[in-house]
């Protein structure tokens, strides 16, 4: 059998709804069906049936992906699963291998979810090759058919929420670990490791926490770089993956690819002046599991 590839097929969207209803909706019989096929048969255990039927009258084999199987899960943040080619790649869809997707789910703001689907574990020939483009355009189409499922969000659909606030400040120093006593001691900083983390309130929504994370850097950084400057400040912001299409219509220089963890997603521009720009979409559920420092 030929070696696995590198190639993967990488979708994200952000769609209306709590995390907990999207994952339901990839989890279970009933939520199959809003979005995913004419009918399913599946079970959330390992190896556990993901069967997905596209056309009911064709005989059991050629209904969708008979015997795919549930290879991981963690509720409500991965779903991993086997996946087979359609009936009309013959030859891919009866190989001994089969190819894997892995779903990823994550808590966006104002109560939506971002749906990140990975296909990997490719073979090389034309035939897969094929298929791989067959899916590249598949996956698409089916991350539109959950969107259209979540319903629409009660904002303007085109609407882009640029800079929310800052979310930290970032400057160099000769000595950070003298400079965040001498700021603990002068000045009452409750610092940590990286600074330390101004806690306010947003101001449309007082229940919800908002931080401003103050840390000096080593001078020897290249953290800010490739701007030459002693200083770097991080913009919260919602909607990163709009915003990025929007900065490469309009020409503005991104330094690296979006960075997405647990707490957030991140990415780096450059302003006209030269000035790297940290943009941060924070999920604020999880950035304060980690907050040690913080200054109120």
């Amino acid at each position: 059998m030929n070696e696995i590839n590198s190639k993967m097929i990488k979708k994200t969207k952000v769609v209306n709804g709590l995390v907990s209803e999207v994952w339901k909706k990839w989890t279970t019989h009933e939520g199959l069906k809003t979005f995913f096929g004419a009918d399913n048969n599946i079970e959330l255990k390992l190896g556990g049936a993901f069967e997905i039927y596209f056309i009911e009258k064709n005989s059991y084999g050629l209904k969708g992906s008979e015997g795919c199987k549930i290879l991981s899960f963690l509720p409500e943040k991965m779903l991993s699963f086997s996946w087979s080619a359609p009936p009309q790649f013959p030859d891919i869809r009866n190989h001994e291998h089969k190819t894997w997707v892995v779903v990823n789910f994550r808590i966006m703001p104002n109560t939506s979810t971002e749906v990140e689907i990975n296909h990997l574990g490719w073979l090389d020939g034309e035939e897969w090759d094929k298929v791989y483009d067959y899916f590249d355009k598949a996956w698409d189409t089916v991350l539109d058919w959950l969107d259209k499922s979540c319903g629409k969000s009660e904002e303007p659909e085109n609407l882009i929420k640029k800079v929310a606030g800052i979310g930290g400040i970032f400057f160099k120093s000769s000595d950070p670990v003298k400079l965040k006593e001498w700021y603990h001691k002068h000045l009452g900083l409750n610092t940590d490791d990286y600074g330390t983390n101004f806690e306010s309130r947003d101001a449309d929504q007082p229940s919800k926490k908002t931080y401003l994370q103050w840390s000096p850097f080593t001078d020897k950084t290249k953290y800010f770089e490739p701007s030459d400057k002693q200083f770097m400040i991080n913009y919260r912001v919602e909607n990163l993956v709009s915003l990025v299409e929007e900065f490469k219509k309009d020409g503005v220089t991104i330094v690296d690819e979006t960075e997405t963890y647990e707490y957030g997603k991140f990415i780096h521009i450059m302003d006209i002046d030269g000035n790297k720009i940290e943009l941060w979409e924070p999920v604020v559920e999880e950035y304060e599991k980690i907050v040690d420092g913080a200054t109120k």
